[in-house]
């Protein structure tokens, strides 16, 4: 009869009770059974200890009754436990030992009565009964309590609901729906986090159920530890989140076959999730050579390494081409561990990397400019390609920098031989030009730069730029040449041509007298083409002046000083047209330098010069204020000739044309134009009313 064995003494005599209570555990218990007894001295203390526990067999004292006079060896038999009454209210030892033999007896003779006590108590699973009405404790076995980490007392004084431990989702709201759940439907379960005395929380397999025992119905709760299950559920589970999140495609098959494949995987592949590509054959991944390629190549390290890495190329179910590398480990001869890297953008990086380079090595080329980069650690000396094609030396040259120095002519080497050293020591970067004398022997004009690389507040390389400006030095020795031929040209236009011509003129001017009126009108033909050509001579000269020069200094003058004078030079030199000033020219300075003379002299020519000798020119000029804040003076030149077609005025100053060549209308326009630009001002073309043109200038006006 092994188990355990709860016996219930009733008795209101304490003395009595307290002597019975006491001999029980002796008599009927041994070695295989342990005997619990408590002790009641009214009906409805022992009611009230029949509901709250398990009670094996009542021992009743014949002379307790109820209110009614009732015996309560009759009342408490209506609760379905064995009952042994006892009539001696002082018992001898004789009698305890009698008492103690029949309750074994009763015991033992309730069929099933001890087996089940010892399979509840013998269970690696908690129990609890609780009354199905008022859902109080009735009876819990020993690994139930262990389970909550709690005692008897305190799992008697305390709801389930106050055990739970606080994590989300877990309420006691939650709870009593659990349990409606099982007074429903007759059984439920579920997990649920109970907080232990100790501070741990344990997570436990609940399941409840009714059932019917001692001509009752309850609710009896089997509670399971599953604290190292979840666990490992939840490891598993933030596992293959992981993989599923990886950048990576993972995958096992066996015999070929995917068992898995994470979403990466499948989203590399070119399908929705990791559970469509169930089933399908790693084979199906790949064209037909490329899986022959893999097959042999894997089967080959499998061999003998178990392990293969390579690159390889997916075939997506839309036809679309994704290279990979894949990495696969063999666990067995059906079982295979597959890893796999979208390599689009890398590839595709790589493509990019590629055209830059070339981009690069075409550009070096194009420009002629390469790089170099000594490192001051070790002292060598790096070289790009262009560098290398400058100086004729095959591309897999290795320079030293004595070897970088040797190109250099004896004077231009020490030259470059102390900025390098000055770079190195002072950190002192440096831009010149150099010339050298390649490994084929050519001589080169090549553009330096240097600047030092610095780490760790010291200089710890050099790196810089060369550039063949060969060209350049060419272009440049061609200039000056140009320009000692332009200095020539104005020495003999200021000089020679202007000076005979001015003696053609005026021994012209002296026949005037000697003539007579057809010969006037030819004389006159001769005086005005040696004028027209001294004012060329003039205008070449100015503008061969301003060509030359590298930039134009402006210093402010006056504009109606600069106006009159124009303006009395030109009525002589044109008598017969009329030059009129409407208003008053404003008493302003414009930036601007001598030449702006020639400016309005070229301006009042050509209106006189297009049209006929009796044209009227008219000068007016304002101040205006630009959005920028700064005043302009507006000078416009107005004539009634025949005027300037729509289609000319945009080319007149050779406007979108180059040097002398341009479609202008002479010097002396283009020399207009290009001074006017020098100054910061403008020039336009506008139609007269009724006939006419007027040429629109303006100028910035010189601040106080």
């Amino acid at each position: 009869m092994p188990g355990r064995v709860n016996l219930l003494v009733v008795d209101g005599d304490e003395l009595v009770r307290e002597r019975v209570a006491g001999s029980l555990p002796e008599t009927v218990g041994d070695e295989t059974l342990a005997v619990s007894v408590e002790t009641a001295d009214s009906l409805e203390a022992a009611r009230s200890e029949l509901e709250r526990s398990r009670v094996d067999c009542l021992v009743v004292s014949t002379k307790m009754t109820d209110d009614d006079g009732t015996p309560l060896t009759v009342s408490l038999r209506s609760e379905g436990v064995p009952l042994v009454s006892f009539e001696r209210s002082t018992p001898s030892d004789a009698d305890l030992e009698n008492l103690g033999q029949v309750v074994a007896d009763a015991v033992e003779n309730t069929t099933g009565s001890l087996d089940h006590r010892a399979l509840f108590e013998a269970v690696d699973v908690g129990l609890a009964v609780r009354d199905l009405d008022t859902l109080e404790l009735v009876d819990i076995n020993r690994r139930y309590l262990d389970i909550l980490g709690t005692d008897r007392d305190t799992v008697l004084t305390t709801a389930p609901v106050e055990l739970t431990a606080d994590v989300p989702g877990y309420t006691a709201e939650q709870t009593r729906t659990e349990v409606q759940e099982a007074l429903e439907t007759g059984n439920n379960v579920f997990l649920w986090p109970i907080e232990r005395a100790d501070g741990t929380v344990v997570w436990v397999r609940v399941s409840l159920s009714i059932a019917e025992l001692s001509g009752r119905r309850h609710l009896v709760s089997t509670v399971e530890d599953v604290t190292e299950e979840r666990e490992r559920e939840q490891e598993l589970e933030a596992f293959k989140s992981a993989v599923d999140n990886v950048d990576a495609g993972i995958a096992l098959t066996e015999d070929g076959t995917h068992v898995y494949m994470n979403d990466t995987g499948a989203r590399i592949c070119g399908y929705p999730d990791g559970e469509s590509m169930l089933g399908v054959p790693w084979t199906d991944l790949h064209d037909e050579a490329e899986a022959s390629r893999i097959h042999g190549e894997v089967a080959d390290a499998f061999a003998s390494t178990g392990r293969w890495q390579g690159e390889a190329t997916i075939r997506r179910p839309d036809g679309e081409a994704v290279p990979i590398r894949l990495s696969l480990t063999s666990l067995s001869e059906e079982r295979t561990v597959v890893v796999f890297q979208d390599l689009s953008e890398q590839k595709e990086r790589e493509r990019e990397l590629e055209r830059s380079r070339d981009f690069l090595d075409r550009t070096q080329r194009i420009a002629r400019v390469g790089g170099w980069e000594l490192d001051l650690r070790d002292g060598t000396l790096e070289w790009t390609d262009q560098t290398k094609r400058i100086h004729d030396v095959p591309l897999d040259y290795e320079p030293s920098l004595d070897d970088a120095l040797g190109f250099y002519p004896a004077d231009d080497r020490k030259k470059v031989r102390t900025l390098v050293e000055r770079c190195r020591n002072e950190g002192v970067a440096w831009e010149d030009d150099f010339r050298i004398v390649t490994a084929s022997g050519a001589e080169r004009w090549v553009r330096t730069r240097g600047e030092p690389v610095i780490r760790d507040s010291r200089v710890t390389a050099l790196r810089g730029t060369i550039q063949d400006v060969t060209v350049r030095r060419s272009r440049e020795r061609e200039l000056e040449r140009t320009n000692a031929e332009l200095e020539a040209l104005n020495r003999i236009i200021r000089h020679d041509i202007r000076n005979d011509m001015s003696v053609i003129v005026g021994w012209a001017e002296l026949l005037d007298d000697h003539v007579d009126d057809e010969g006037h009108e030819i004389l006159s033909r001769v005086l005005h083409t040696g004028r027209h050509t001294i004012e060329i001579t003039e205008v070449a000269r100015d503008l061969i002046e301003t060509m030359s020069g590298d930039t134009v200094e402006t210093h402010p003058l006056s504009l109606p000083g600069t106006i009159e004078r124009e303006l009395t030079v030109r009525r002589e030199a044109f008598p017969r047209a009329t030059f009129d000033v409407d208003g008053e020219i404003p008493d302003v300075a414009v930036r601007a330098n001598p030449l702006l003379a020639s400016v309005f002299g070229n301006l009042f020519g050509n209106a006189i010069k297009h049209n006929d000798d009796e044209t009227t020119v008219t000068v007016s000029a304002r101040v205006e204020r630009r959005e920028t804040d700064h005043d302009v003076a507006v000078v416009r030149i107005a004539d009634d000739g025949v005027g300037i077609p729509d289609t000319r005025k945009a080319v007149v100053f050779g406007k979108g044309e180059k040097g002398l060549d341009s479609s202008g209308t002479g010097l002396g326009l283009y020399f207009v134009n290009k001074l006017v630009d020098s100054y910061g001002g403008d020039v336009w073309i506008e139609d007269n009313e009724p006939t006419g043109t007027v040429v629109v200038l303006e100028l910035p006006v010189a601040s106080a």
